[in-house]
């Protein structure tokens, strides 16, 4: 069984970035194909963002990395599904972007304390970055590309699946030599 599979995985073991790697990579590759254009709206691009996220750090486990990324981009995204879906007339988009990652601190802090390893520095920064980007999207033209954010995912799940081959090959080297 691979490791990352193995209730007793070390956690970010090298077979777990791999795992994890392949994830972000499948990610970056699905928001690609589907986000923008004439394919799924722009606004999902949050939401696959999170939920990509999400299940690289299911592979860790609750101990384990990617918890504040995944609950800050998931709990931002569905608030923007939900409000480019719906268009309500009065409910304002900022306010709504608000309520759903605040909704989102609520469950990180629960899952802390239910002894997930929920970074609230990596929730912050999470959020913060986040509210960067949308804040200066009408100025710089790549973010409001589907693609830019698809190019960011595949550079992290490649800098994960490396890691953890080159990793698996060292540990490989030392148990044969």
């Amino acid at each position: 069984m691979p490791d990352f599979l193995s209730p007793s995985a070390p956690l970010r073991s090298p077979g777990n970035r791999v795992a994890q790697g392949m994830l972000l990579l499948a990610g970056a590759v699905l928001l690609e194909l589907t986000a923008g254009a004439d394919r799924v709206p722009f606004y999902w691009t949050p939401l696959v963002l999170g939920l990509t996220y999400l299940v690289a750090a299911l592979v860790d486990g609750p101990a384990g990395g990617y918890w504040a990324t995944a609950l800050g981009l998931t709990g931002w995204g569905l608030a923007v599904v939900v409000m480019g879906r719906l268009r309500p007339e009065d409910i304002d988009t900022a306010g709504a972007y608000l309520l759903g990652v605040g909704l989102a601190g609520v469950v990180a802090a629960v899952l802390r304390t239910r002894g997930f390893a929920v970074s609230e520095v990596g929730f912050a920064a999470t959020v913060a970055a986040g509210g960067a980007v949308l804040a200066l999207t009408p100025r710089v033209d790549a973010f409001d590309d589907a693609t830019t954010y698809a190019v960011a995912l595949g550079l992290v799940g490649l800098g994960n699946l490396l890691l953890g081959a080159l990793s698996l090959t060292r540990a490989r080297r030392t148990t044969e030599g």
